[in-house]
């Protein structure tokens, strides 16, 4: 009987140890574990652009992209429209006017990586207010979304001065994922180039997935202090805002995590050298609810929170825009 006790002790002990493992694994995994940037399929963009940047590239046009590393369980698919944005459909660029336009900006986050271009939240915004009954009666809404993996603001900026403002939009969202704060490709890309060509590594190091993306992070920050670099970047909203109203923009990020010091000064910089701007962090952290790959983007999940948040917080602009 006591050796039948022990026996069943020792193994609630075991399950313990297995669930608690499991659990505080989910917690580093998924919370503590920075954003990761992937790296686009070089056969489907642009790179031989026209740009102040060195390194800016586009997405081609009318192509569909099939996306599915190997921890995926599920194939991507893209669809890129005539203007080369991810997208169900192609939107003409002469505004009608019974159509209220929404531009999305933004990273990865707003590309939509890892998901099917229906499943992004810019999709999903669409569907939300085109099937709501209280927002602008007779009204169809448009929001094309302009996000590209891997962008930072400068080339976020560059990107609707080249493809979003002949739209015309009504209204501007901006999503940011958190790693635009100090994320600097013109300063990262050297990096990168020489850590994939570098021998200091192994192939195995240089080919797993963004081994020399926290590296190049890693190396900038150890370069530049976050005041620096945040005013750096930030400057380049200086010509986003003399192409656009700003009172059209509101940019949108997750809730604060006061535990990451780096992030909430440079939202402080961007606020101070901004007071206009209309910053909303009003996301719920989809990292902290598990709404997340294993790679920490969006899952389906996340892509909804992230819709819903956005949708509830503009319905008040929606109407503004209303005749």
């Amino acid at each position: 009987m006591i050796f039948f006790k022990k026996t069943i002790l020792l193994l609630i002990i075991i399950l313990e140890f297995i669930v608690g493992g499991f659990f505080l694994y989910r917690y580093y995994h998924f919370v503590k574990k920075d954003p990761i940037v992937a790296e686009l399929n070089s056969d489907n963009i642009e790179i031989n652009i026209d740009s102040e940047f060195k390194y800016y590239y586009e997405l081609k046009p009318n192509i569909t992209e099939e996306d599915q590393p190997e921890w995926l369980e599920e194939k991507a698919i893209y669809t890129y429209n005539n203007d080369g944005l991810n997208e169900r459909y192609n939107y003409e660029i002469e505004k009608k006017e019974d159509v209220i336009r929404i531009i999305a900006l933004g990273d990865s986050f707003t590309f939509g990586l890892f998901i099917n271009t229906f499943q992004n939240w810019t999709e999903l915004l669409e569907d939300e207010l085109n099937n709501s009954t209280d927002l602008c009666p007779n009204k169809t809404f448009e929001v094309i979304n302009l996000g590209v993996s891997g962008y930072d603001l400068p080339y976020i900026t560059e990107r609707y001065e080249r493809k979003g403002k002949k739209y015309n939009p009504d209204l501007v969202v901006w999503l940011e994922s958190g790693e635009g704060y100090y994320r600097y490709i013109e300063l990262m890309q050297p990096i990168l180039n020489d850590c994939k060509e570098s021998s200091l590594y192994s192939e195995e190091e240089k080919n797993a997935h963004g081994f020399c993306w926290n590296k190049a992070t890693d190396t900038i920050k150890k370069q530049y202090k976050i005041t620096d670099l945040s005013n750096k970047i930030n400057s380049y909203l200086d010509s986003f805002f003399k192409v656009i109203d700003n009172n059209k923009v509101i940019f949108f990020g997750f809730s604060r995590d006061f535990s990451i010091k780096d992030r909430n000064e440079a939202i402080n910089i961007r606020l101070n050298d901004y007071p206009f701007m209309d910053f909303r962090l009003v996301i719920p952290s989809i990292f902290e609810n598990g709404e997340i790959l294993l790679d920490t983007h969006p899952n389906r999940d996340g892509h909804e929170t992230i819709k819903n948040s956005i949708f509830e917080s503009i319905k008040e602009d929606i109407r503004k825009t209303c005749p």
